[in-house]
């Protein structure tokens, strides 16, 4: 039977990064590009752009350092609505994505330089409901028309299962590299306390989805200044892998390069 004295520490990081929008959680990235690290971004947001302006002129030599491959569905307009345009395909996309990157290497084998980014998880959550719902036929329906023998519960149920899946293989050992999973924050009133979760489909798995990351850090902006917070909020529980030894809080502009290194020290 192992004991403690047997137990390793992990070498990677799997970080849950949580914050409002605009406060600055994807440009932060650019610090680990300059401290060596790969990016490959599955990008649902479509908000690279100051991430690649800013590497580009802080170090223009690492852009290439930054891979991304994007995730969107097409809409088209209806009398009753936005529907998909087609077959959803952007969650089962970046699925397949996971397993097998388009230059062909594989994300479980990519090691401890490489960093799988999903941004955000927010969206990518939107994309597993679009698939639900064409997994269950109705993707062809807008939202609140009724669908004879479909009940909207199907999708969101479906969908928060299939969402717990990806944060599970994600954040396991299995995936031999670091993982960096973007989401935006939701309150929610619990047991009379309102706490911040990242934002899912809809609210049931948003408390659990933080459980299978041993990294939670939070995105703040206090005026002009933005930090990386790594020690919880009144609202928001936060957590980190050398909670005894790691500094409250790092400026953005380096913080998540000093929060890897204090991570894997």
């Amino acid at each position: 039977m192992p004991s403690a004295a047997d137990h390793k520490s992990s070498t990677f990081v799997k970080l849950l990064y949580i914050g409002d929008s605009g406060t600055g959680k994807t440009t932060s990235l650019a610090s680990l590009v300059e401290a060596g690290y790969h990016l490959r971004v599955l990008d649902f947001d479509n908000l690279l752009d100051p991430l690649i302006q800013m590497v580009r002129r802080s170090a223009p030599a690492r852009l290439d350092a930054i891979q991304y491959m994007s995730f969107r569905d097409k809409f088209r307009t209806t009398p009753n609505g936005p529907i998909i345009d087609g077959v959803p395909t952007a969650y089962i996309g970046s699925m397949k994505a996971i397993d097998l990157w388009e230059d062909g290497s594989t994300p479980s084998e990519w090691g401890s330089k490489h960093i799988l980014v999903i941004d955000s998880l927010t969206t990518m959550s939107r994309s597993a409901y679009w698939w639900a719902k064409g997994l269950l036929g109705a993707a062809t329906f807008a939202e609140g028309v009724p669908i004879r023998g479909v009940r909207p519960e199907q999708f969101y149920h479906t969908a928060q299962q299939a969402l717990m899946n990806t944060v599970a293989y994600v954040t396991a050992e299995s995936l031999a590299t670091n993982v960096i999973v973007i989401a935006h924050v939701k309150y929610i009133e619990r047991d009379g306390q309102t706490k911040g979760f990242p934002v899912a489909v809809g609210n049931a798995i948003s408390p659990e989805i933080p459980s299978y990351f041993p990294s939670v850090a939070l995105a703040t902006k206090s005026g002009t200044r933005r930090t990386i917070r790594t020690r919880s909020t009144s609202m928001i529980d936060l957590k980190n892998p050398r909670s005894f030894d790691m500094a409250d809080e790092f400026d953005m502009e380096d913080g998540l390069a000093r929060f890897f290194k204090a991570a894997l020290s």
